[in-house]
């Protein structure tokens, strides 16, 4: 049985690419399509949301069901994938290799688009490498080159962490170190190109989010009030997405409808966090403030008060706001309004 399958990235190739019975292309729908006119669709799971495999395993059995089939696509530690296999879940990995379990399909160990997806082989932006790439662009804003000690500093993560990312992303062309001196700089050769990576790999929402209602007289009035709550209760947070743009001086023509935040846990569960907040269970059409776990930090790092009239809110840096508009209605408009705005004061 041959079946054609579309996925929605942009690493995928833009022409089918044939592995046995299966051809894989870029589309708009996450769809696989079988030759007798059966489609169904796929649910893809992105392992950089997932700090363990265990996790997105039981993500994955949560996420499957009648007419839908789960795939894990993105940068698929090579670790995880024995455990991937044993769960019977079908993957595929940015570097071009894919492993299909579904029914009536079944493709093992092939590699796709060969020429398409190098550039993006070997750039996880998992855990402390996505803080790597922030405290990067953010130095390059300021023109102010980092060395490996001072990157591992400003991320608050291992040198060999560090220098890792580094290595990585220089085989990708997208940094670049300086030789020939005492104090290596690390300098980022396309930061358009490294800044829409870590867009499209690390933008809100992480992998567990949780809604509720806040009181507030508009939205800004909410934002100070969960931003105190966090203050009172010891939680770290950073609101982002167009809430946290218009608190940075980018504002929409109508008023955002929700306000969305990053939080660190420190071992309370995701809704004992929107309970301290004041968060009071709505339904979806109530909710007025949804929150994203935090497990790496790549949220509240380097977040920061900011005012809009009377109202004062903790937000996130802006380069995470900017990254986390791209998941927002006319997000790219609103990014592009914060790029060029905010980006003198990174």
């Amino acid at each position: 049985m041959a079946a054609l399958l579309r996925l929605n990235a942009p690493w995928v190739p833009s022409e089918p690419d044939r592995l046995g019975d299966l051809a894989i292309n870029r589309g708009g729908d996450n769809v696989l399509t079988y030759d007798d006119g059966i489609s169904l669709s796929v649910e893809v799971l992105d392992p950089v949301r997932y700090a363990t495999v265990e996790a997105l395993v039981l993500s994955a059995r949560d996420a499957a069901g009648p007419g839908r089939l789960v795939l894990v696509a993105g940068a698929v530690p090579v670790e995880w994938r024995a455990a991937l296999r044993q769960a019977d879940l079908s993957f595929i990995d940015v570097d071009g290799v894919i492993e299909i379990v579904w029914p009536r399909l079944r493709v093992s160990a092939s590699r796709f688009g060969k020429e398409v997806v190098r550039h993006r082989r070997a750039v996880p932006l998992q855990k402390g490498h996505a803080l790597v790439a922030e405290e990067l662009l953010i130095a390059s804003v300021d023109r102010t080159p980092p060395t490996i000690t001072e990157l591992a500093r400003r991320a608050g993560v291992d040198k060999s962490i560090a220098s890792r990312s580094v290595a990585q992303l220089a085989e990708q062309g997208l940094v670049a170190r300086e030789r020939g001196r005492r104090r290596v700089p690390v300098f980022v050769a396309d930061p358009t190109s490294l800044a829409e990576l870590l867009a499209e790999r690390t933008a809100w929402p992480g992998h567990d989010v949780v809604g509720g209602y806040a009181w507030g007289r508009n939205i800004w009035d909410t934002a100070a009030t969960i931003s105190r709550n966090a203050a009172d209760t010891g939680i770290e947070l950073a609101i982002t997405g167009r809430t946290g743009a218009a608190f940075l001086g980018v504002l929409g023509t109508s008023s955002p409808l929700e306000v969305r935040c990053w939080a660190t846990l420190k071992g309370r569960s995701l809704e004992e966090v929107a309970a301290a907040l004041g968060l009071a269970p709505a339904p979806r059409e109530s909710m007025n403030v949804r929150v994203s776990a935090d497990p790496w930090r790549i949220g509240v790092h380097r977040h920061a008060n900011a005012q809009f009239d009377e109202w004062t809110a903790t937000v996130a840096h802006p380069l995470r706001v900017w990254c986390d508009l791209h998941a927002e209605e006319r997000g790219r408009e609103f990014a592009s309004q914060l790029w060029g705005k905010a980006s003198h004061a990174w």
